[in-house]
Formats: C-alpha cells, sequence, structure tokens
C-alpha cells in the first residue's frame, strides 16, 4: 500500500526552505519592526501570515494541479504558485 510514495530531496529541500524562512521572518520582523499593513488582500497582515497564506495557496495549487491533471508537468503549476506566493509576501 502506497509503495509510491517516498522520500526524495526535492520534499527535503522545500520543507527545508520552509523552516529557514521561519527564523528569518521573525529576524525581519524584529529588526525592522514591521507594522500590518493593508494591501491587495484588503486586510491588515503581517509578513508572517502573509507568508502563510501565499504557501497554503502554493500547496492548494500544487495539490489541484496533480488532483485534475495527474499527466501534467509538476514544474508549471509550481512555477506559477510561487510566483503567486513572491506577489502575496510582497505586495499582500
Amino acid at each position: 500500500m502506497l509503495k509510491w510514495v517516498h522520500a526524495q530531496w526535492q520534499v527535503f529541500l522545500g520543507i527545508g526552505i520552509f523552516i529557514a524562512v521561519i527564523p528569518i521572518n521573525a529576524f525581519i520582523n524584529v529588526k525592522f519592526k514591521l507594522v500590518p499593513r493593508r494591501g491587495f488582500l484588503r486586510m491588515e497582515t503581517t509578513l508572517g501570515l502573509r507568508f502563510f497564506m501565499g504557501m497554503m495557496a502554493l500547496i492548494y495549487i500544487n495539490l489541484i494541479s496533480l488532483l485534475l491533471i495527474p499527466g501534467f508537468p509538476v514544474a508549471v503549476p509550481f512555477s506559477g504558485s510561487v510566483v503567486l506566493l513572491l506577489a502575496i509576501m510582497i505586495w499582500g
């Protein structure tokens, strides 16, 4: 059962980047004393909240693309979702 599920280096790289961004985010918030701001999300958000919302969008876009189009190359929705993540982080 589930023999196709096995750890690959891409999974470890993604989890490592995700975990590494959290203390970087905390350092930026403390160092520059960021305040919540309004962007295109139409609500006050902090950098950490925008990061979380962007990661949720990234995860859902990739999962939905895997479910709807199984033979589609993974790089296409991943690159699009990374662009969305960066847009939410910068302008959200």
